[in-house]
């Protein structure tokens, strides 16, 4: 007999997949990680999705709004401009809305088994998703066409067209002409006193199209370098000078239609003269005095007011000469009548000295 044959078998040894399950265990971390960040983005996506959409909702009546401001004067148009840039930025309504509805994409992990049915490691995979875009209303839509349109139309509110109006003939100017004509007509009144002509009001305009003039401001500047102007101002400075003067205004010389008279009033108080008797002093000179209060009751040119104030002055002066003259008068004739008494005196006593005198010749 031979010897016995032995078959050695080697110890199953089974497979380490400590290594594999940290691998699964980091990759399934990994996951909720990027759900957990996804999810907070989500949060703050939709936040700004909403406060967006209401932004872009309130659009049509903020450019309403601000139309009218522009329309009434309340907000300069250059203002106007700046607002609409900075709600337009705000909400960045130029950026556009993602639909409710969109898709996404992700890693996900396949298992591999092997086999047995044992799980052998994990394959990646890209894979899409839909979802719900954050914060987004069901239905909502926004064309950002209507920003660049409303632009436009707010610039042609303010500058115009320029079309010519066929039944008028009047060029299309907007706000911005119709204001300048405005303030033109208005400089010619504050600064000449009157209406400005069919003609200087065209070449105005005229001279505002070819940018000679920016505003109504700009044109009153200019006016105020004219001939015209420079006279008038002068005669409105004596104007006011003589209002001030004669305690009047140009309300006390306007008539009821309108018309500016450059006569004034002149308030007499006759208690400033001297006192006199009017009648004894007619019969000691042969002059009448004027009736100043008659006279200064009726308005006069500052001429007539200037002369007839010096009058006064004179008549004043007058009255005193005449007051002194006649006390002067007076007193020469007291003193004449002392100086003929006196002299009827000395005579009486060169009389009766001469009668003693002979008689001192007589021997009794």
């Amino acid at each position: 007999m031979g010897a016995p044959s032995i078959t050695y078998e080697s110890p199953k040894i089974e497979k380490d997949d400590t290594f594999q399950k940290y691998l699964q265990y980091q990759q399934d971390r990994e996951l909720r990680l990027d759900e957990r960040a996804q999810a907070a983005e989500d949060i703050s996506l939709g936040k700004e999705r909403r406060r967006r959409e209401q932004g872009a909702l309130g659009f049509q009546g903020f450019a309403q709004n601000l139309k009218s401001q522009v329309e009434s004067g309340i907000t300069p148009f250059a203002d106007a401009q700046t607002k609409l840039q900075d709600y337009i930025s705000r909400y960045d309504l130029k950026g556009g809305f993602q639909d409710p509805t969109q898709t996404r994409t992700r890693t996900v992990y396949d298992d591999v088994y092997d086999d047995d049915g044992k799980l052998t490691g994990r394959t990646p995979r890209t894979e899409e998703y839909e979802y719900q875009t954050p914060g987004a209303t069901t239905g909502f839509e926004f064309d950002s066409t209507q920003l660049d349109t409303f632009k436009n139309q707010l610039q042609s509110l303010y500058t115009g067209t320029g079309a010519i109006d066929e039944a008028t003939g009047k060029k299309d100017r907007g706000i911005r002409g119709t204001r300048f004509s405005a303030g033109v007509q208005k400089a010619y009144r504050d600064l000449l006193g009157r209406e400005g002509t069919e003609d200087e009001l065209s070449r105005a305009m005229t001279d505002f199209d070819s940018a000679l003039y920016t505003d109504a401001g700009d044109f009153r500047e200019q006016l105020k370098s004219s001939s015209e102007y420079t006279k008038q101002f002068n005669n409105n400075y004596m104007d006011n000078y003589y209002d001030t003067m004669y305690a009047s205004s140009p309300a006390d010389r306007t008539d009821s239609e309108g018309k500016v008279s450059k006569k004034r009033k002149y308030t007499f108080d006759s208690s400033v003269l001297p006192g006199f008797d009017a009648e004894s002093l007619s019969e000691r000179t042969g002059i009448t005095l004027p009736d100043y209060e008659k006279y200064f009751s009726e308005a006069r040119s500052v001429a007539e007011l200037e002369d007839q104030r010096q009058s006064i002055a004179q008549t004043r002066d007058f009255i005193y000469q005449s007051g002194i003259t006649s006390l002067q008068g007076e007193i020469e004739k007291e003193n004449n009548k002392i100086k003929i008494e006196g002299q009827k005196d000395i005579a009486k006593i060169n009389q009766g000295t001469s009668m003693y005198n002979l008689l001192s010749g007589f021997t009794f």
